[in-house]
């Protein structure tokens, strides 16, 4: 009985993740993987400091990769398995001599990370960020205790549970099985109403199991509103024939393939279930994993190989150490226009002598006709290592510009260590296109096969098109710098530039831009948070920093003047720990003219270590078409630690221009994949671009109202994966500012813009209520409103069609017939709507959607269906028993026991299991040697470590 309810509370906890977890960074820009020969090459799992040094680990990683090769091989078709991985172990762990050396820290680039368990779902494995079908996840986590308890966590076999995941990861496939409350509107997604009875969500229909209430055991029931009990789960058979989906119920004996389409054609075992109300239907338009898929550059071209290749990854180890970073300054002459030799002088300054960590290696190089090293590579260690890299900085411009002449000074440099090239950094300031070679084409194989980061910054619209293309094949991030007098960029992009270098860096409070003369001062309040600090500095960057007086008033009215004025750029520090709480900045000058200025104000965690609010941004595109309907979307994620931050206020703006402000949402319409799951976004159009080219989003994050709150667990377990509730925690005042990557525009006109972006699609009709009146079925609809333009606004009408068949309401929902009586208007994005249908209390299921229209006719995507008919299951309409047979998956007796109970005995219960684990591995390793040589693909049957014994879904 104590095995059983484990397993229920395991199945809820896989459903809890995928509301929470399930919805292209720290996040930051992964790493580069390609696809050659059917192999994936350049796949990198890193471990996190936070995990202590255990050797063991390093094989079990290993276990798991080639076991998901394996997997991945047979349920791709043959198409693609893993060639190549890298496990990256963090600088605390010991150095070995078969280890190789690594610059910096990889593992915020990594694309599997191992780390602590989430305190929301514990050691649930997840993918981050996970947006939009068909885009990429931000990475994939995974916690030590899944890895070593592999199938006996509960979750699955590892090659099923990590390609689970990588579906999420790589191809943008959403869960198959149930989720709970979407959107926030409590109704059911665990089963729908179809034919009489309530089905379980399952892919494929072939998937056997029980509908059962996940905390007493018992047999679902109906609630007064006639829908399921809100803890009913359905919990598939460990022996079911089902062989799809991975997507779905991955812990099935049999399950190694994905869903294809639910055509005839298809076979039974394989057919994706269109109808179920999971992520998948919901947000790829009932299409199955394999057609999202199928639209995938990994199977665009691909051939199926050979079923008998082995499939076994090659390994590499690295370690990581301290970050060695080349400076790369542009000095040619066209760096004299609009001063911006001498801008860049005094940003690159203040990035040497304020915000690089030390222990970091920098060297210094130039290039304008030719690439020079001006300083060697010097890892800092005090003032005066800043302040002679800051002397070797160039003063002087000239000549013609070769790019790639200047990459190789710099690959030069960071190659004078012996730990090589792998993981260095390169930070490349520019204005101009290029004009003579070598170019950046010409050395950017060199770059990206030695493993260096290139991060650009282009200054002003006419430097070269080809730095976001290198960023990106290396791995790195592309930033622009309009020249707008109040731009804040060439303070952003150097605080931006080394958050990913070290793992005490800077966090950036505030930056700002103002004016000031004799008659106009300058005064303005900032938040230090309690978890922030130390090393706290305040700076104004001005062209008059000569004629401009500072100071800072704290919390206790202690006033700061003290300060140090160089390049422009006047500072104060704050000593020691800097006390939480409303600092004033005043800034006054005697000069009479108008002075542009910008306020910057950074600190460094209160204790080094702990968790901090921290702003992660990245985009959808880094390209928009002015005037299509297409848009940009800006996704920007509030994190403490792993935490989700909720009901901050989250703003973009365009940097360069005077723009109105983008106001992001997590409140899951429109942009946004789910609610209150700290990951905020909002679309950019069209009408916010004033011109072509070059474009950078600045992001605004704070909580200045103390609403803000950090989503949690209610209770732990420290024995296994837990379902115990959420809560939510207060987490303070605070604020950050982060950019983004560069958005370059094309096409702009100054053409009146006309009104072609139709409003979003609807993603959350749900049933609230089915009842029985009489001769008629009443029905309750709910959703969310979306806007008139996508998510932003208010549409004008609501277009609701009704069909007693699901295909032609799928794929011709216009010929079905509109529902027309008392049609609610549309209320503002966000809002709940709720509308009641009456259809006759017949034998047919009915199938509904809805979609918004706007005020001057552009329709939005019909929604996802809703199917609904009379009850007659008696199942589900006879009175519950108090106990049920559970034979075969399931033990007997009744089943009251409470969750407390359960979690004051498992401890024991785990105990005594654990003097059988032995004798239950030396079986499996038995059963595996006999099905399968190690590493080989040549069977047809189930992958070697599929075994059978008696009630193997019982182990948790």
């Amino acid at each position: 009985m104590i095995l059983f309810k484990m397993r229920i509370i395991i199945q809820g906890i896989l459903i809890l993740t995928s509301v929470l977890l399930s919805p292209d960074t720290t996040v930051a820009t992964q790493l580069p993987l390609t696809v050659s020969q059917n192999g994936y090459s350049g796949l990198t799992v890193a471990i996190s400091n936070n995990i202590v040094e255990n050797v063991a680990l390093i094989q079990k990683l290993k276990d798991w990769l080639t076991a998901a090769s394996r997997v991945l091989y047979k349920a791709s078709k043959y198409q693609l398995y893993y060639k190549d991985v890298t496990i990256v172990l963090p600088k605390t762990w010991s150095m070995q001599s078969s280890y190789k050396k690594i610059s910096g820290l990889k593992f915020s680039r990594a694309h599997v990370r191992i780390d602590e368990e989430n305190p929301v779902v514990g050691k649930v494995p997840y993918v981050f960020g996970q947006t939009e079908c068909g885009k990429p996840g931000q990475y994939m986590h995974l916690t030590t205790y899944i890895l070593f308890a592999g199938e006996f966590a509960g979750f699955g076999e590892i090659g099923d549970v990590f390609v689970h995941e990588w579906g999420h990861l790589r191809w943008g496939l959403f869960d198959e099985y149930a989720s709970f409350e979407e959107a926030g509107l409590e109704s059911p997604s665990a089963f729908y109403l179809e034919d009489g009875t309530w089905k379980p969500t399952r892919c494929t229909e072939e998937v056997s199991g029980r509908n059962i209430n996940m905390f007493t055991g018992a047999p679902c029931t109906v609630t007064e509103d006639g829908i399921p009990e809100k803890d009913c789960v359905f919990i598939a058979d460990k022996d079911s024939s089902a062989t799809a989906s991975l997507m779905g119920q991955q812990n099935v004996l049999k399950m190694e393939e994905f869903c294809d389409t639910d055509e005839s054609s298809t076979d039974s075992k394989l057919r994706h279930n269109s109808q179920a109300p999971n992520n998948q239907n919901i947000k790829c338009n009932s299409r199955s994993a394999w057609e999202v898929m199928r639209e995938h550059d990994d199977f665009k071209g691909n051939t199926p190989g050979s079923a008998s290749i082995d499939t076994t990854p090659d390994f590499t180890i690295e370690v990581e150490t301290d970050q060695r970073i080349c400076l790369l300054l542009d000095i040619s002459g066209s760096m004299k226009k609009n001063e911006r030799s001498s801008k860049m002088y005094t940003a690159a300054s203040n990035f040497l002598l304020n915000m690089v960590a030390d222990g970091t290696s920098v060297g210094v190089a130039t290039f304008n006709n030719k690439g020079r090293i001006v300083h060697q590579m010097l890892t800092i260690s005090s003032q005066s290592d800043r302040q002679q890299l800051v002397a070797s900085l160039p003063t002087t411009t000239g000549g013609t510009t070769s790019i790639g002449a200047g990459l190789l000074a710099c690959i030069t440099a960071l190659n004078s260590s012996s730990d090589g090239l792998e993981g260095s950094m390169i930070y490349l300031v520019t204005d101009g296109e290029e004009s003579r070679a070598p170019y950046i084409a010409d050395v950017q194989p060199e770059i990206t096969t030695n493993g260096v980061i290139v991060n650009t910054l282009a200054l002003g619209n006419e430097s070269d098109t080809h730095l976001g293309g290198i960023s990106r094949a290396s791995g790195g991030q592309s930033f622009y710098y309009s020249e707008d007098e109040y731009s804040t960029v060439l303070t952003d992009v150097f605080a931006a530039a080394v958050i990913d270098t070290s793992s005490d860096t800077f966090i950036q409070i505030e930056s700002k831009s103002f004016s000031l003369s004799s008659t106009q001062s300058f005064q303005h309040y900032i938040t230090i948070d309690a978890t922030v600090g130390r090393d706290t500095i305040v700076q104004i960057s001005s062209s008059e920093s000569n004629n401009i007086d500072i100071s800072v008033t704290a919390p206790d009215q202690t006033i700061y003047t003290e300060t140090n004025s160089t390049f422009g750029i006047t500072t104060i520090k704050i000593p020691n720990i800097a006390q939480s709480g409303s600092y004033k900045v005043s800034v006054t000058t005697t000069s009479s003219i108008m002075i542009p200025a910008v306020l910057n104000v950074q600190s460094k965690v209160r204790v080094p270590g702990e968790t901090t609010a921290i702003l992660n941004v990245w985009l959808s595109d880094d390209t928009h078409v002015y005037g299509s309907e297409d848009t940009t979307v800006v996704y920007v994620a509030v994190l403490k630690g792993m935490a989700p931050v909720l009901k901050c206020d989250v703003v973009a703006s365009l940097e360069g221009y005077n723009a109105s402000t983008i106001q992001l949402h997590d409140n899951g319409i429109g942009s946004d994949s789910r609610e209150n799951d700290g990951i905020y976004s909002a679309y950019v159009f069209s009408n916010n671009f004033k011109r072509s080219g070059r474009h950078t989003l600045k992001i605004s994050g704070q909580n200045t109202n103390n609403r803000a709150e950090i989503l949690k667990s209610k209770q732990k377990s420290n024995t296994f994966p837990y379902y115990s509730g959420l809560t939510t925690e207060l987490v303070g005042n605070f604020q950050r500012v982060i950019l983004s990557s560069e958005i370059t525009v094309t096409n702009y006109s100054t053409t009146p813009l006309t009104d072609n972006i139709k409003p979003a699609k609807i993603t959350t009709i749900k049933l609230k209520s089915v009842q029985l009146m009489g001769d008629t079925l009443q029905i309750v609809l709910l959703w969310k409103a979306i806007g008139d333009d996508l998510d932003v606004g208010k549409a004008s009408e609501y277009d609701l069609r009704i069909s007693d068949s699901f295909s032609k309401i799928k794929q011709q929902p216009e010929q079905c017939a509109k529902l027309i009586s008392n049609i609610p208007i549309p209320k503002l994005a966000g809002s709940t709507e709720q509308h009641v249908v009456t259809i006759d209390d017949d034998s047919l299921t009915r199938y509904i959607v809805v979609r918004a229209i706007d005020d001057v006719g552009n329709k939005g995507d019909y929604s996802n269906i809703v199917s609904v008919s009379k009850l007659t299951d008696p199942a589900w309409t006879t009175e519950a028993i108090n106990t049920v047979n559970l034979t075969g998956t399931f033990v007997s007796g009744g089943l009251a026991i409470t969750v407390l109970l359960v979690m004051l005995i498992l401890g024991l219960c785990l105990k005594v299991r654990l003097s059988k684990t032995n004798d239950q591995k030396k079986l499996i390793n038995e059963k595996r040697n006999q099905k399968q040589k190690s590493g080989k693909r040549g069977s047809s049957k189930k992958h070697h470590n599929r075994y059978k014994y008696e009630n193997r879904n019982n182990i948790v």
